[in-house]
This record gives C-alpha cells, structure tokens and sequence, in this order.
C-alpha cells in the first residue's frame, strides 16, 4: 500500500508539472497571467510535503487522506481561473477518480469522485451555473460513471487479490507438509542400508541358532516344560528369518509381491498370539477389530505382565479399511509405547468407539505424560523421549494408519500419562453399532 500511494503522489506530481507547462505556454489565451502557476505551486508543494511526511508512521495516515484532498483541492482551483467547465484542466478530476483506486478503499473512491463532482459545482456557482447546465450535468454525470466504474473494477480486483491469498495460503499449508514428509523420506531412506545390514545378519544369525537347536533338541525331547520352550524358541527362529528374508527384498520387488507378501511385511513381530492375525495376511480386504486387539493385547501381555488393562470394546465393533496384520502392528506399536511410558508397570487403558462412520481407538497410560512441544515432534521419525528408544515406532504406526484413510493423535491424559487415539475408517459395505 505505501508503495501504491508513492506512485500516486509520483503521478499527481507529473500531473500539476504538466499543467504548470500548459499554463504558462498558454497564460496569454485563458488570459489569467501567472495565478494558475501559483495554484500549481502551492499544490505541488502540499503534495511534495505529503510524500516527505508519509514516510512518519505517525503522520502516514494522515497524509494518505490529505492527498485525495489536494488533488482535487488543486484542481478545482485551477479550473475555476482557466473558464471553469469548459477548462482543459478539468481532466485533472478524473485523473483524482482514477489515482483514488491506486491507494484507496472502495467507500474513499466514492468519495473522491462525489468530492470531484462537488469541487466542479462549487467552482461554477462563481462563474454563473446557468450558463453552463448542460456541460455541468454531462461532466458531473461523466465522472460519476468513472467513479462507479473505478469502484467495480477496484472491487473485481480486491476479490481477485483475496483470492490469490487464499490460494496461496493453501499452497504454502500444501508445500509444508510436503516439506515435511520429504524430510521423513529423507530420513527413513538413510537407514536403509543399515536395515539391509541388520537383516543379512539377522540372517546369518538364524543359520546359526538352528545349528544350536538341532545340537540340543535330542536332550530335551522327553521334558515336557523343555520341549514346549523348544518349540516356541524354534517358532521365534522361524520368524526372524521370515523378517530378514522381506527387509533383503528389493523395493521394486516388493511392490511386484501379491497382496499377502506385501501385508507379511508390515508383521514384524511373533509369538503365538499372533496366528490368528497371521491367518489375515492373504488378504488385503477389511481388518477386524476384535481380532487385531485381542491378538496385540495376547502379545503385550505376555511380554509384560507388569501392567494391568482396562479394555472398553465391543465385539460387534465393524471391520475397518486397515488389514488385519497391519492394524495388530499399529496396536501393538502403541501399546508398546504405553507400557514404555510406564516402565513396564501400571495401568493401561484401551476403548473403541464407532462415530460417523469412524471406529475411534484410544490407548492411555499413567506414565509421566507428554508436553506440548513433545506432542507436536512425537510422530517424527527419529525423536523419542525414551533414553534407549529409536524413534520410529509411533512414525510407522502413524504411516499405516494414512496409508489406509485414519489418523493417530496425542494428546495429554486427563489426569496423567498420555492418551493416543487411532481413528479409522470404516469399510465399505460394514455396519455396526455406534456404542462403546
């Protein structure tokens, strides 16, 4: 704006230079000697002194309401020594009307053009109005449609403006988020060649305990107790290997695999409460709920049974767009996470909700709870707020659950500890009750 309104001075300036020009080339003519160069003076000068003041923050606004009025002031005057409405300088009006739009709000355009208009007449009643009615109305008439046009045309472009700072904003909000998420690509592609690493190992290691199995399964076959562990050992072998074989698999490979491969990838974790999550990988359809959570709480459990739940859920809760694999991944991403929080003691919660076409999964903690800065870095990749944490958890939790419509959110817990809440989309073609 301050720069609209230095361009307007600017003009007016070249303006009054240019009648100071006419005025005085033709004095002899309008028969008016040198008055109309002392209008154009005093006018520039006013206008000379509203530039060199508007740069005052406490005089800007001044200024900028003084302009329109020596403008017009001006020539009016001018016009009123050089033959009234029939004057060349009347033009010196309209270029007002029009400089109004440069700076002007839409009511100060109305302004100066009615000011125009008044500035004519009031000029005319000296010289004799009924000489000159019908040039007064069809220039009084004149710039009231210039007003009006400079009105529409400084509207359509004001709404044009406040559009494209929308648009803008949304594409800044846009290109932020895809900032966001590059850097997450970023740094979830520099641990690619360390996982590759981890896994050849893991690999390797695998070869190696199947050897000790092997060495060590003829004593303990008669031992009930020792022939069960044995069993469960040779299971958790199984599925390291499984784990390393996917994560040495190459992208584009990956991306080839059937539907259950791709879903065996987002497993990794074992144990026997996840057989029955297992049975969903060759399909890519809608997650059960009751499932997933019985399985990833089957599995918690075990690990650590420091940790007492209080589970809210319904049975007959609708399936969601998550397969089942991937949604008891997420679960247990972040019941991990709570019992984490607690140092493996304390008490937990888990309740369901159906709202909206939405299931809605809160899992909270009375761990020692999370602050706002820590809530809004939570889900990058790489931050955590435990000492021997890696960061990446609740980053692929939060991954899984966008990949396939949800969301994940953290929040502080009602009393202590912290609640997130898993919200995801109900399958198509699913129903069921909306209660807890």
């Amino acid at each position: 704006m301050e720069r609209a309104f230095d361009r307007v001075l600017l003009a007016r300036h070249f303006a009054l230079s240019l009648g100071a020009i006419a005025a005085y080339l033709f004095r002899a003519e309008l028969a008016i000697g040198y008055v109309a160069l002392w209008i154009v003076g005093i006018s520039a000068t006013l206008n000379f002194l509203a530039y060199a003041f508007s740069a005052r923050p406490s005089m800007a606004r001044f200024c900028m309401g003084a302009s329109p009025v020596i403008g017009v002031g001006g020539w009016t005057a001018l016009i009123s020594v050089t033959g009234g409405v029939v004057s060349p300088f009347i033009a010196g009006l309209w270029l007002e009307i029009v400089l109004s739009a440069m700076s002007l709000s839409l009511r100060h355009i109305v302004w100066v053009a009615a000011g125009s208009i008044l500035g004519l007449w009031y000029q005319q009643a000296f010289l004799g109005i009924p000489l000159e009615v019908r040039s007064m109305v069809l220039q009084s008439g004149f710039m009231a449609g210039m007003g009006l046009a400079t009105s529409l045309v400084t509207r359509r472009w004001a709404q044009r403006q406040s559009s494209m700072v929308v648009e803008k904003d949304a594409l800044d909000q846009r290109l932020g988020v895809l900032t966001q998420e590059l850097a997450d690509e970023r740094t979830v592609a520099a641990l690619g060649e360390n996982v590759a690493r981890l896994a050849h190992g893991i690999k390797n290691t695998v070869h190696s305990l199947r050897g000790f199995v092997r060495l060590i399964e003829p004593q303990l076959q008669d031992r009930g107790h020792a022939a069960s562990a044995l069993k469960g050992l040779r299971a958790a072998i199984d599925d390291l290997d499984s784990l390393a074989r996917i994560n040495l698999v190459p992208t584009a490979s990956a991306r080839d695999a059937s539907p259950g491969q791709e879903e065996a990838v987002q497993l990794p974790i074992s144990g026997p409460g996840f057989q029955r999550a297992a049975e969903q990988r060759d399909s890519s359809g809608p997650g059960s709920l009751s499932t997933a959570v019985e399985c990833a709480l089957d599995e918690v459990i075990r690990s650590h049974p420091g940790v007492e739940w209080d589970v809210h859920t319904n049975p007959d809760t609708p399936p969601v767009t998550v397969p089942g694999a991937s949604l008891t991944e997420t679960l247990v991403i972040l019941l991990r996470n709570a019992v984490e929080a607690m140092s493996g003691e304390g008490r937990g919660m888990l309740e369901t909700e159906v709202s909206g076409g939405q299931v809605k999964i809160r899992i909270g903690d009375d761990g020692p709870g999370l602050s706002e800065s820590q809530i809004e870095e939570i889900f990058k990749p790489g931050f955590t707020t435990k000492r021997k944490g890696s960061g990446y958890g609740l980053f692929l939790a939060r991954r899984i659950a966008e990949e396939h419509g949800g969301s994940i959110t953290a929040s502080a817990g009602p009393g202590s500890g912290a609640v997130f809440e898993l919200i995801l989309p109900v399958a198509r073609d699913s129903s069921g009750p909306g209660v807890r």
